[in-house]
């Protein structure tokens, strides 16, 4: 078995700037539509065969899947991509160490792509 770890790219930043320019409505509106999309995201992960939705929270997903799975959710979740108002970042790995570390190495290559520990 394999986790995978789903993140939200430059979210904390985007909340960021709402809470600097004291933008309450703003920060509401993204707030939601970060929580959507991240929900869309758990949702279309967990119909695809071989993978298990652990645990959501704020703009992460950790997931459970099978070797034979990688392909299958990484196509999945390629579609849900929203260049300009929401990307995300996977990382890939036989523990929640190694998956993290694929998550940093998908984050610091670009970001809005899924990285498998070690790269494959």
């Amino acid at each position: 078995m394999l986790f995978a770890i789903v993140d939200g790219d430059d979210v904390g930043n985007k909340i960021e700037s709402h809470l600097l320019a004291n933008d309450v409505a703003g920060f509401v509106q993204t707030s939601k539509m970060i929580s959507l999309a991240m929900e869309t995201v758990a949702g279309s992960a967990s119909r695809v065969p071989g993978v298990a939705v652990i645990s959501t929270g704020g703009d992460s997903i950790l997931l459970q899947l099978s070797e034979d799975s990688i392909t299958r959710l990484s196509d999945a979740l390629e579609v849900l991509q929203q260049p300009g108002q929401f990307t995300f970042s996977v990382g890939v790995g036989r523990t929640l160490r190694e998956s993290f570390i694929a998550l940093r190495m998908a984050k610091s290559s670009g970001k809005c792509r899924v990285s498998i520990y070690p790269e494959r």
